[in-house]
């Protein structure tokens, strides 16, 4: 939800909450008795009648009426106005009666019209605040769908400036491929496993959501090509799910954060002690877990490193936050030499 959305609530909100104090404060007005009791009474009884409304917008509507559990949702409401009524009713009530000295409790007629008034007032307040929680809620999924379609948009760009005629680039790179000496399997298996990525960018990455069994495959292709240049002795691990189920994720995710890594290991004179381990895991067919730990040096403290500020994992969480609202979090860590990214993404169903 944007900042000029939230204003506009609390705008509405607060004009709403101001009429009915002002009504209120009308209604239980009487000469009698001193008007700051009376302004008092009137401010909690404003307040308690806020509770529900609270609970409604906050709880009852996301979890019940959202989710089309219409019965439960209603029966909610009236049980959070009874309960919110008596509550009113009797400390309000109290309260009034040690500052003024005049009891709302002396007869039965009083009480039952006051805990009448009470209750319409609850289940008016209750309506009007939901339905113009309903109403923001809308805008404001409508902004983020539009936020979506625009990211979509300019993905879907990019992907076409980036397919400046590929069957051009295939087929030079199979022409490198056969014009390699057929010995130097190396060569020809980083040229195969380059074309590879390339097609998955360009054809397969077009779709919203692809199988996470096709992205952690471009992953492999990607860590075997990055290894090349790194020296033979680096410890350099990588743990995939065999099993990957029917989760899907949308594509090029977690490229970010292993791009990331790749560039700022750490490049000791001992390549042993150069680490970067690389682990994906999914739970339950519902949450995907990826962490990335390597070390790096210390005199590489600052740029995107520092705060994970890079352009990459700027572009990364603004892709999460569009796609999966709500449903990720990205930590990370530093310790001594080590620099460790967690990932997690819950499945849309």
């Amino acid at each position: 939800m944007s900042h000029k959305i939230r204003l506009v609530k609390f705008g509405i909100q607060l004009f709403l909450w101001i009429i009915l104090t002002l009504f209120l404060l009308y209604f239980i007005y009487d000469e009698k008795a001193p008007f700051l009791y009376q302004f008092i009474a009137t401010l909690l009884v404003t307040a308690f009648t806020a509770l529900p409304a609270f609970v409604s917008g906050k709880v009852l509507l996301p979890r019940l009426l959202y989710r089309k559990r219409f019965s439960k949702f209603t029966g909610s409401l009236l049980l959070a106005a009874v309960v919110n009524t008596f509550l009113t009713y009797i400390v309000v009530g109290l309260i009034y009666n040690e500052l003024s000295g005049i009891s709302i409790f002396s007869s039965l007629s009083i009480i039952v019209f006051l805990l009448s008034f009470f209750f319409v007032i609850n289940c008016i307040v209750i309506a009007v605040s939901s339905a113009i929680q309903i109403i923001i809620d809308r805008f404001g999924l409508e902004e983020h769908l539009h936020e979506v379609e625009t990211e979509k948009i300019s993905t879907e760009l990019a992907f076409l400036r980036a397919q400046i005629n590929p069957h051009f680039l295939f087929n030079v790179m199979n022409t490198i491929y056969f014009q390699i000496n057929k010995e130097n399997k190396d060569a020809r298996n980083s040229v195969e496993k380059l074309s590879e990525m390339l097609r998955y960018q360009l054809y397969e990455c077009t779709s919203d959501l692809i199988d996470i069994s096709k992205e952690l495959a471009y992953i492999e292709n990607y860590v075997a090509v990055q290894q090349l240049r790194m020296e033979p002795e680096t410890d350099l691990r990588i743990n995939l799910p065999q099993d990957t189920g029917s989760f899907k994720i949308a594509p090029l995710l977690i490229l970010p954060l292993l791009e990331n890594a790749f560039k700022h290991i750490s490049n000791f004179k001992d390549p042993k002690q150069n680490k970067l381990y690389i682990t994906i895991s999914i739970e339950n067919n519902s949450v995907l877990s990826v962490n990335i730990l390597n070390t790096y040096s210390l005199e590489d403290q600052s740029g995107p490193l520092k705060n994970g500020s890079g352009v990459g994992l700027k572009n990364l969480e603004r892709r999460l936050a569009l796609l999966y609202p709500g449903k990720y979090s990205i930590t990370r860590r530093r310790n001594d030499n080590t620099y460790e990214t967690t990932l997690q993404i819950q499945y849309n169903d």
